[in-house]
């Protein structure tokens, strides 16, 4: 089990909630990388930070909804994810899909259910999602209650794009609260460096 399972809380899913539905203040650039900035920020909504990350990627609006549609490739670039399936499709661009995340003893491993949908809009793809049901809870693990997060993602220019990501998300179970936001900046970098290392070799 790896030792940095918490990060897979700010990732996981790409739960998104709509920033306009949250009330944001005090936000701060906890992290930035290899043209990657990721900032947490306080919300009146919630007791976990909402996590905010910008980048630009190199590659087209066709390109990189495909990439996120491929669920089954979560477990190669989404950080302690160790399985990934569609549980249901409701359409081309829309997918229910079911996750394990891997804890280290004594934590005990969560899941989690997923609505996603794309939207590609002239130069903008839109991806949100959230937490729902219809998978029965299972004994040996700890369902994740809520997640929301959203992409708006614009093409600046040929093949390039500008990338905007937002996510709050409660992780279930016994686990404090400083302890996700304390660590809540390096699960996005290090999912969103993998994602573009991914797109740069993929044809």
């Amino acid at each position: 089990m790896k030792s940095g399972w918490i990060h897979f809380f700010f990732f996981t899913g790409l739960a998104f909630l709509p920033t306009k539905n949250v009330a944001q203040t005090d936000c701060r650039l906890r992290k930035e990388q290899d043209s990657i900035k990721v900032y947490t920020c306080f919300t009146d909504t919630s007791r976990f930070k909402l996590i905010k990350a910008e980048f630009k990627i190199h590659t087209s609006l066709e390109k990189l909804e495909k990439f996120l549609l491929n669920f089954s490739n979560y477990t190669t670039w989404q950080y302690n994810t160790v399985e990934a399936k569609v549980i249901k499709k409701i359409s081309g661009t829309e997918y229910i899909y079911y996750a394990i995340i891997n804890a280290p003893w004594p934590v005990t491993d969560r899941d989690m259910v997923v609505r996603l949908a794309t939207r590609l809009e002239g130069k903008h793809l839109y991806v949100s999602a959230h937490s729902t049901v219809g998978v029965p809870v299972k004994k040996e693990l700890v369902r994740v209650p809520s997640s929301h997060s959203e992409w708006i993602v614009t093409e600046t220019s040929q093949n390039i794009l500008s990338v905007k990501y937002v996510i709050q998300i409660d992780p279930g179970g016994n686990v404090p609260a400083w302890i996700v936001n304390w660590v809540s900046a390096i699960a996005p970098y290090q999912s969103f460096r993998e994602l573009k290392k991914q797109i740069s070799r993929s044809p």
